[in-house]
């Protein structure tokens, strides 16, 4: 018959071993796994252009420690099934979303992604989204995925996402798809420290980054 100490016994010893495999499964997924972050912004947003002069060179530096997930949404909203969307700074930042969403679709390259994104926050008017495009060898059919239904599913999808984690300011910065407020605030002042302080405790980095 188990005895009261004994079965205290077995549950101590149940409890440092589980406890014990629990480190061990993040450590080895540490090794491998990228940091991914999710950035939820609008395309006339002044934080938003702000946030992208820090997004451009860190992504450029530590692009290949980074999954990175664009957003083009913000504070927007949808009506009637995606027939209408109503854009914090105006129709024009509805058009900026969309066609942002269209070329960011486009292509898996990140690099790329981020690179359009940067040059068309900070371009003067929609025609310079074909520069922009052309410079990151992103040429593709924009004008038939801005007027056409798949225009229209990819800033629902935009939508789906951003409601997610609800955000109150605009950009938003999600990491491994949790929300943490001081992450968030860190990032805005200091996004390379953010990243470079986050890959430390992820993964395991040569000597010569961050």
């Amino acid at each position: 018959m188990l005895t009261l100490s004994k079965i205290t016994g077995i549950c101590i010893l149940f409890i440092l071993c589980t406890s014990s495999l629990a480190e061990e499964i993040p450590r080895e997924k540490r090794q491998t796994g990228k940091l991914h972050i999710t950035l939820l912004y609008e395309s006339l947003c002044p934080d938003s252009r702000k946030f992208m002069r820090q997004l451009g060179p860190v992504h450029e530096e530590l692009g290949s420690y980074i999954d990175i997930e664009l957003v083009p949404f913000g504070k927007s909203a949808s009506q009637f099934n995606g027939a209408l969307f109503v854009c914090q700074h105006g129709p024009a930042e509805c058009e900026g979303n969309r066609l942002q969403g269209c070329v960011i679709s486009s292509t898996n390259n990140q690099a790329a992604q981020v690179k359009f994104v940067v040059c068309q926050m900070f371009a003067s008017d929609y025609a310079n989204a074909e520069k922009c495009a052309e410079q990151t060898n992103l040429l593709t059919d924009v004008e038939h995925c801005m007027t056409t239904e798949t225009g229209t599913k990819l800033q629902l999808q935009a939508e789906a996402i951003t409601k997610r984690y609800q955000p109150s300011f605009v950009p938003t910065i999600v990491y491994n798809h949790v929300f943490n407020q001081q992450l968030q605030d860190q990032s805005l002042k200091n996004f390379r420290g953010t990243v470079c302080y986050l890959l430390r405790q992820q993964i395991s980095l040569p000597d010569n980054v961050c």
